[in-house]
């Protein structure tokens, strides 16, 4: 026993060291590269905190896509954001689809890092103000597509139209080009593919919505719903159904594939995930009460999915100070499971690049990494 809690700190200390060594491209990104660029947007720049869970993925033709922007974004006007072509959303649950958003200074030295941030209530939720103002696609299951449109809707005064998709024959999967001049809402089906594009028939990252086992309902319906019922649900402590939570598999032009997990716990389809769609970097959710444990996520990593890294993720408790691993957390107990895949912690404002095979090649720390 002793030697395996010895041989554990000593991954974390490694881990540790290596996050703190100057790495190539970690200050001025080079955005000509065939990398992928993965930037967490959390509520302390440079930590993972408890309630960060947005992270921006820019492919190596511009394509931007935001996933679970949640409660650590200002809303609409948050200049971290730059262009947000696509916004993706794994459930209704608060600190994903965005009830609340940030009003504290991320880049304040004072800024906390714990699991209740400074907040302020937010009706029409993150994901919504962000894909008004930035006019994006949203791309989410068929109900939470309806209700994301609606409360667009309510921002810009006028209905959200469907993501256009354009298909043409011999062409492939249905493709919706950006940027856009107007918001839009379409619901995926699972086993559907979608490519974002630049131009249409050319390379874009293609976006498949997998199953997550988790529940997945609106809370708060007295801030959330506008009509009356709201009011009335409240009173009786109900939510409303919003579809099936679900995770993504992101294919980039590099040859990236990025397994998103959403909140679930190990499942059967994850080795159905491994064999159809073979992603290579995973963003595990990892906090062991809403979703899967670290032991329960390690053995999904290893046996279920295999990939090649794994970003940690949702785990729900300050994995870092001043971009330091926290030895005694979920995320610590996480990457000392792994030792044979590589890890990436998501710190926030850090932007990772990542070459085809889920390689960092500037921005990030690594363990195993061979």
């Amino acid at each position: 026993m002793n030697c395996v809690m010895r041989r554990s700190r000593w991954i974390i200390a490694l881990f540790t060291a290596a996050l703190t060594m100057p790495m190539a491209g970690a200050d001025n990104p080079d955005r000509s590269s065939n990398t992928v660029r993965i930037t967490p947007i959390g509520q302390r720049t440079g930590d993972d905190c408890a309630r960060d869970r947005a992270m921006l993925f820019e492919d190596p033709t511009g394509v931007r896509i935001l996933y679970d922007p949640g409660v650590t974004v200002t809303g609409g006007g948050d200049l971290r954001l730059g262009a947000v072509d696509a916004i993706l959303v794994s459930h209704s649950h608060f600190d994903h689809i965005g009830y609340r958003r940030l009003t504290q200074n991320p880049d304040d030295p004072a800024a906390t890092c714990g699991d209740q941030p400074l907040t302020t209530a937010d009706g029409n939720t993150t994901a919504a103000e962000i894909a008004a103002v930035k006019n994006s696609a949203v791309f989410v299951n068929g109900s939470m597509a309806q209700f994301l449109s609606r409360k667009i809707e309510h921002l810009r005064g006028h209905p959200t139209p469907p993501c256009p998709p354009l298909h043409v024959e011999g062409r492939g999967p249905d493709e919706t080009v950006v940027p856009l001049t107007s918001p839009c809402a379409a619901g995926l089906g699972f086993g559907s593919t979608r490519v974002v594009t630049r131009a249409a028939g050319t390379p874009g990252v293609r976006i498949n919505i997998v199953s997550a086992l988790h529940s997945d309902s609106l809370f708060n319906p007295k801030l959330l719903y506008t009509s009356t019922l709201g009011v009335e649900m409240d009173q009786d402590l109900l939510t409303g159904y919003d579809g099936l939570a679900n995770g993504y598999v992101l294919t980039f032009t590099n040859g990236l594939k990025v397994y998103l997990t959403g909140d679930t716990g190990p499942t059967s389809d994850m080795a159905m995930i491994r064999e159809l769609y073979r992603p290579n970097l995973v963003v595990a959710n990892i906090d062991g009460t809403n979703n899967m444990g670290p032991e329960e996520a390690a053995f999904a990593m290893r046996e279920l999915v295999r990939p090649k890294a794994v970003i940690p993720s949702h785990a729900e408790q300050p994995a870092t100070i001043n971009g330091q691993l926290i030895s005694d957390t979920r995320t610590a107990k996480f990457i000392s499971l792994l030792p044979e895949i590589r890890s990436y912690l998501p710190l926030s404002g850090r932007t990772m690049q990542l070459d085809g095979d889920a390689r960092c090649v500037g921005g990030c720390g690594a363990t195993g990494d061979h």
